[in-house]
């Protein structure tokens, strides 16, 4: 602790929300605003969006009557959607008490609302589409990923991996987006510039610094201060030694491509350390997989953006990505370290990642076996994994 603290670590939230939001500026100032017409639109929705129109986005006539309906009901909350993916982040006002369990149902009550404003704003991208509203969509597709952003300062490693759902189904849109409307140079441009912010390393150190924050809280906690605390304190305090030492670790390598620390994570989980650091080791490796999953997308994402500038109707099965200049910031594959791969048929172009095993499925998305982006050519139908 006292090393933490001469390294200017934060030990409390305080310290890491250090300077606090305005309220204006803060997303949660928003989103609770909101709340009351985010979750009757979950009530309205609900059937639709348990649909497969949902799922392609593409809503039958029925469904676009019952959209324009709901929406229409609830017209202000995309204001206040709005407000919120303006704002320079999202921060909460809950703390860890005594019991830091009690203060992860709070974060569990609060991350569900803000994956129903994800799937809202994906459903109006679906309506606008099948409006042939273009533009629209585009502004709303580019919102959600800016309002993933926002979401990627909640706290704890929960509630970045909530983040990291919201940003898979915005990519998800974005693609259908990509694939059924072409693109000014401009609105190219600021979505490159959006995904680009998407590849911060800022956002897991930050879930990683929380998680640290509440551990430590844990540790402190009646948990380990009650009646057992004579027998045991010494060892919960080797424990939480071990705990700590692993943090750091993960915080150092957070800002290193995965190919180049694929060594150390795989040996994480061998070490032998506390029980509960050992405990807490493989969920670490799990969430270091998801960010990396999720890295790779965006990386598709922006070359296939990219593609799509050039020109398109040129690609062909022995199309390779070093064939392009200007990618070379994000082509490669975090993986593996080389370029990500493409497939061309006549039907699709398939942009993807190996993924963890580090194996060629063929950009194979809908069993998750490769991970990344595909755009059908002839019949419009997009698959994000």
């Amino acid at each position: 602790m006292v090393k933490l603290r001469e390294q200017g670590a934060s030990l409390t939230l305080d310290e890491l929300q250090t300077p606090a939001l305005s309220e204006e500026d803060n997303a949660q100032t928003w989103i609770r605003r909101a709340k009351r017409h985010t979750n009757e639109l979950s009530r309205l929705l609900n059937d639709y969006q348990s649909s497969e129109e949902f799922q392609t986005l593409r809503p039958n006539p029925e469904q676009v009557a019952a959209l324009k309906k709901a929406f229409e009901a609830h017209a202000e909350v995309w204001d206040l959607y709005a407000r919120a993916a303006e704002c320079s982040g999202l921060q909460s006002d809950w703390r860890f008490g005594a019991q830091p369990s009690e203060s992860l149902e709070l974060q569990l009550e609060s991350t569900s609302e803000t994956r129903a404003i994800i799937r809202h704003c994906s459903s109006r991208v679906g309506l606008f589409m099948a409006e042939g509203n273009s533009k629209e969509g585009f502004g709303l597709s580019l919102q959600m990923l800016t309002l993933t952003r926002s979401l990627d300062h909640q706290p704890n490693l929960v509630g970045y991996l909530v983040g990291l759902a919201c940003r898979t189904v915005s990519l998800s849109v974005m693609g259908a987006v990509l694939e059924r409307s072409p693109l000014t140079d401009e609105q190219r441009q600021q979505l490159d510039s959006v995904l680009a912010d998407c590849e911060s390393p800022d956002a897991f150190k930050h879930a990683l610094a929380s998680e640290r924050i509440f551990g430590l809280a844990t540790f402190r906690s009646d948990i380990f201060g009650g009646p057992i605390q004579s027998v045991v304190i010494w060892k919960f305090k080797f424990d939480a030694c071990d705990y700590l030492d692993l943090f750091d670790e993960m915080d150092r390598w957070a800002s290193k491509p995965r190919h180049e620390i694929a060594d150390d994570l795989n040996s994480i989980t061998s070490r032998k350390r506390g029980v509960l650091t050992t405990l807490v080791t493989p969920s670490l490796l799990q969430v270091r997989n998801a960010h990396d999953r999720i890295l790779s997308r965006v990386r598709c994402v922006r070359v296939l953006n990219a593609l799509q500038r050039e020109s398109p109707e040129s690609l062909s099965d022995a199309t390779t990505l070093s064939e392009f200049s200007g990618m070379e910031e994000f082509r490669r594959d975090p993986f593996t370290g080389d370029d990500l791969l493409l497939r061309v048929s006549d039907d699709s172009v398939v942009v993807y990642s190996v993924g963890t095993d580090l194996t060629d499925d063929g950009g194979s998305l809908d069993d998750q076996k490769d991970y990344g982006i595909r755009i059908e050519r002839q019949k419009p139908e997009l698959t994000v994994e």
